[in-house]
């Protein structure tokens, strides 16, 4: 299989790096959704919906692997069957269908942030657990239903002996990698852009008089959780918008298609994205980097008590057989006398 490289050590290289993204995003997104979860502290509307956008970063790394791992493991099956494996394993359906998951829930974030800073009084902008449930579930329904003419239009292309898509006009695909960039692309950066800057303004250049929003430990505590959330959507904007763009001029210039070397970078950096959110997230707030240095203690502590109970019955399991084996030998002693 040699869609993205003829080259064996350029091939091998592909599949390391990408290898050791999936490793590290799944691990440290897993880890994520963890600190979340098994601490009350942790469970408030902001916490999950950084829970939502691990669970959306772990099916972008996982589904990336088929496409870019086991491609130069395995040949490809053809026909009927290899479409079929193309539209739910190795086509990547489901990596966009997560970086789409993850981007709506960005852009929930944001405003989570602005009304939590701007408008700290208005009940009408505060995120409940009611309005959570239905954020989170309007992120990813419209996640699915975008997504659903790529399980249409990907195939089996035998020419390139891999998955390609397959419209049935020009216009079509045009108009759908347009809409690309522009609904998960431009609007949502934009969104986020003009939210952050009255956020910003608001804490750090024009900060609101008032007891409550002016005490030290709130405005930490603000500063601490926007600091986070901006560094997380910058490195979403860095990282997808160039592969936007390249999607889009798939179809818009014939010179570009998926198996340059461009694109290859730009999903390299996609991936990156998935898998540094974690480090942001225990880089920029002390209660996660806290929570998680108790999971990794509890854990160490857990392995720890498995291999000492396993070593006990091994030892006993042993001192079990000498004593057999010591009884064996005396019964075959008094029998010789």
């Amino acid at each position: 299989m040699t869609i993205y490289t003829t080259s064996l050590a350029a091939q091998v290289s592909i599949t390391t790096v990408f290898s050791v993204l999936v490793l590290v995003g799944v691990i440290g997104n897993t880890l994520s959704c963890l600190v979340i979860i098994l601490n009350r502290s942790m469970r408030t509307p902001m916490n999950y919906l950084i829970l939502n956008l691990a669970l959306a970063d772990i099916m972008v790394t996982l589904f990336i692997a088929p496409r870019f791992i086991f491609i130069h493991s395995f040949d490809h099956p053809r026909g009927l069957i290899g479409s079929i494996i193309c539209k739910f394993f190795t086509g990547g359906n489901f990596s966009w269908m997560g970086g789409s998951a993850s981007v709506f829930s960005l852009v929930a974030i944001s405003v989570e942030r602005y009304f939590a800073v701007v408008h700290p009084y208005k009940t009408r902008g505060k995120l409940t657990t009611k309005k959570l449930h239905y954020v989170i579930l309007a992120c990813w329904v419209v996640a699915i239903v975008f997504n659903l003419p790529l399980f249409f239009i990907i195939n089996y292309n035998e020419k390139i002996d891999f998955c390609t898509e397959y419209w049935p006009e020009e216009w079509m695909a045009k108009a759908y990698s347009s809409s690309w960039l522009v609904l998960f692309g431009v609007i949502p950066i934009a969104l986020m852009t003009a939210l952050y800057v009255r956020v910003i303004r608001r804490l750090w250049i024009k900060p609101q008089d008032g007891p409550r929003v002016t005490q030290a430990a709130v405005l930490k505590s603000r500063k601490r959780v926007t600091k986070m959330v901006i560094m997380v959507s910058a490195v979403y904007a860095i990282t997808w918008f160039p592969v936007l763009i390249i999607y889009m001029l798939n179809y818009y210039y014939k010179d570009q298609h998926y198996g340059n070397v461009t694109y290859v970078i730009a999903i390299v950096i996609v991936t990156f994205n998935s898998c540094v959110n974690p480090f942001v997230y225990a880089f920029c707030n002390g209660r996660f980097r806290s929570h998680l240095k108790k999971l990794f203690a509890f854990t160490c502590l857990k392995a720890n008590q498995i291999r000492l109970e396993r070593e006990k019955r091994d030892q006993t399991a042993m001192a079990t057989t000498d004593s057999s084996n010591s009884q064996k030998r005396r019964q075959e002693f008094e029998m010789q006398i």
